[in-house]
C-alpha cells in the first residue's frame, strides 16, 4: 500500500485528499444535520461520501483521472450549495477547495472548475444581494482574494506538472539515446504478461544487438559509437508501428517489444529491420553497420523473465551462426 503511495503521486494526493475531506467535514456535517440545518449537513455528508466513493474507484481501477474530476465537480457544487445558504460563514470552505481541486485535476481543469464556481456565486450574489455577502465590498474582496489565490494555486501546479513529467521521463528514458530504459522494459513486459494471461493478447519480443560494435569504439572512440546509437533510434521507429515500443538494454542491446503480432509477422519485420539497418545505418568510417536478431512469441504460463532469456538465447545463436541474421526463440 505504502509502495503505492509513493510510486503514484496522483493516487496518493487524492487519498490525501479524500481522507482530509471524510476527517474535516464529517463532523461539520453531523453537527448541521444536528441543529436542524438539514441541506448543508446532507451537501456536507455527500461530499463525504463521494470522496470515499472516488478514492476506492481509484485505488481498485488505477485511473485517477475519472475519480479525481468527479471529486472536483462534487466538491464546487457543494462549495456554491454551502454557501448561499451558510452566507458569509460558508465562504471559509471555498479556500481549502481552491487548493484540493488543484490535486484533483489538471491546473487547466481545475482552474476552470473555479472560475466558473466563482460565478456561480458572483452571479446569485447579484440575484439575491445579502444573502451571500454581507457588502458589495466583502463580494469585490472575496473575488479579488479567491481570484488571485486560483491564479498563484494554478502556476504551482502547472510547473509542479512540468517537473513531474521531466522527472518521469528522466526516470523511464536512457538519457543517450531516448529509447525507454531497462526499468521501464521490466514493467511493459510484467504487463504484457499480465495483459497475455487475462486477454489472451499476443506479444512479441526482437532483441537485436550491433555486430562489432565494439571496433567503433575502439577505433573511433565513444563519441562517435554515441552517435552511431544515437541515430539507429529513429532507424528503428521509421520501420517499427507506432504502438510497438523500443527499450535499450544495454550497450549496443536494444529491445523492442510488439503486441498483436504473428509469429510470423514478427520474423518478416525483424528481418525488414536487419535489412534497413545494414542500408542506413553506417559507420564513421563509411562502412555500414550489421545487426543479430534474436525473436521470441510470448508463450501461455512465461514469465518475463523466461521470455527475454528465449530471446536472448535467440540472439546468441544468431551471432553464433555468423551474425547479420534473424534467429527465432
Amino acid at each position: 500500500m505504502l509502495k503505492r503511495l509513493q510510486d503514484d503521486f496522483y493516487l496518493a494526493m487524492l487519498t490525501l485528499v479524500g481522507a482530509m475531506i471524510v476527517l474535516c467535514v464529517t463532523p461539520y456535517g453531523i453537527y448541521r444535520l444536528y441543529s436542524g440545518n438539514y441541506v448543508v449537513g446532507i451537501a456536507d455528508l455527500v461530499m463525504v461520501t463521494c470522496a470515499i466513493i472516488a478514492t476506492r474507484m481509484a485505488w481498485r481501477t488505477g485511473d485517477t483521472v475519472k475519480p479525481g474530476l468527479f471529486m472536483a465537480l462534487v466538491f464546487c457544487f457543494g462549495a456554491v450549495l454551502v454557501c448561499i445558504n451558510l452566507g458569509v460563514d460558508g465562504l471559509f470552505w471555498v479556500y481549502p477547495f481552491l487548493v484540493f481541486i488543484f490535486f484533483l485535476v489538471s491546473p487547466l481543469k481545475a482552474f476552470v472548475l473555479l472560475i466558473a464556481m466563482l460565478a456561480c456565486l458572483l452571479l446569485f450574489a447579484q440575484w439575491r444581494p445579502g444573502q451571500v455577502f454581507a457588502s458589495q465590498f466583502q463580494m469585490l474582496s472575496f473575488m479579488v482574494t479567491t481570484t488571485i489565490t486560483s491564479i498563484f494555486a494554478f502556476i504551482f501546479a502547472y510547473r509542479a506538472q512540468l517537473q513531474r513529467r521531466e522527472l518521469q521521463r528522466l526516470a523511464t528514458t536512457d538519457s543517450l539515446t531516448g529509447a525507454a530504459n531497462r526499468r521501464t522494459l521490466n514493467d511493459q513486459l510484467a504487463l504484457a504478461i499480465n495483459e497475455h494471461q487475462r486477454f489472451g493478447r499476443p506479444y512479441g519480443l526482437m532483441l537485436l544487438d550491433l555486430d562489432h560494435f565494439k571496433r567503433i569504439n575502439d577505433n573511433h572512440g565513444h563519441k562517435a559509437g554515441d552517435e552511431v546509437l544515437t541515430g539507429l533510434i529513429p532507424l528503428l521507429q521509421s520501420m517499427l508501428r507506432q504502438s510497438d515500443q523500443v527499450f535499450r538494454f544495454g550497450g549496443e542491446e536494444f529491445v523492442v517489444l510488439l503486441a498483436d503480432v504473428k509469429p510470423a509477422d514478427l520474423a518478416k519485420l525483424a528481418e525488414k529491420i536487419r535489412v534497413g539497418i545494414a542500408q542506413f545505418l553506417t559507420a564513421p568510417d563509411g562502412s555500414h553497420m550489421t545487426t543479430s536478431i534474436g525473436l521470441a512469441m510470448l508463450q501461455p504460463a512465461e514469465d518475463w523473465e523466461a521470455w527475454l532469456h528465449r530471446a536472448d538465447m535467440a540472439l546468441y545463436q544468431a551471432k553464433h551462426d555468423g551474425r547479420n541474421r534473424v534467429v527465432a526463440g
